[in-house]
């Protein structure tokens, strides 16, 4: 098994066509695209961002926390294009249960082209390989077809339902709650 993955240095995972690198501020047009966008946020990160310095305060929430040493989110580029597409990564990591939550989204403009299955790929593997992870947890709006399509076709079980879970544009919304075990992972 390689090193446990310890917080030194931020990883970067690469696929066939993308890279997941670290995100820096010279990303915030990029994030832009994705969190200014009332159809990406629409099912899963709440209102759509409406100046840039919300975009500047996520990257450096994002930043911070890695250094705290409490979560891992990539950015996601096409290795023709250094421009972040997407974001990705483990939004907590609970050591003494070897469990993470994973969260994600994409610009609208790469929907439905495997993008986010390729990242997710990656990610799960350095979370079961370096993070020494027993589960991977995941949630999304039951209105989120595709995502939950996504996440079964990575091995994911629905476990579960938080009935009107949360309140956004004056509707409580279901959320569905899946998880992937790494045993399920390996027999992959």
């Amino acid at each position: 098994m390689a090193d446990l993955f310890n917080f030194e240095s931020f990883p970067t995972l690469e696929t066939d066509r993308l890279i997941l690198r670290e995100l820096t501020l010279d990303d915030a047009a990029g994030v832009w695209t994705i969190r200014a966008d009332p159809e990406v946020t629409r099912l899963n990160i709440g209102a759509p961002y409406q100046n840039i310095t919300q975009v500047n305060t996520l990257i450096q929430d994002v930043r911070l926390a890695y250094q705290l040493n409490q979560e891992i989110r990539w950015g996601i580029t096409l290795k023709s294009d250094p421009m972040v597409i997407g974001l990705i990564g483990f939004n907590y990591w609970d050591r003494v249960n070897h469990r993470a939550s994973l969260g994600y989204d994409l610009a609208r403009v790469h929907w439905r082209k495997g993008i986010m299955y390729d990242a997710l790929r990656a990610v799960i593997a350095f979370g079961f390989t370096r993070m020494a992870l027993n589960r991977i947890e995941a949630d999304t709006s039951a209105a989120n077809l595709a995502s939950s399509a996504l996440l079964r076709k990575l091995g994911f079980q629905q476990e579960g339902i938080q009935r009107e879970q949360y309140y956004e544009d004056g509707v409580y919304h279901d959320l569905w709650l899946f998880a992937l075990l790494r045993r399920e992972w390996d027999a992959v």
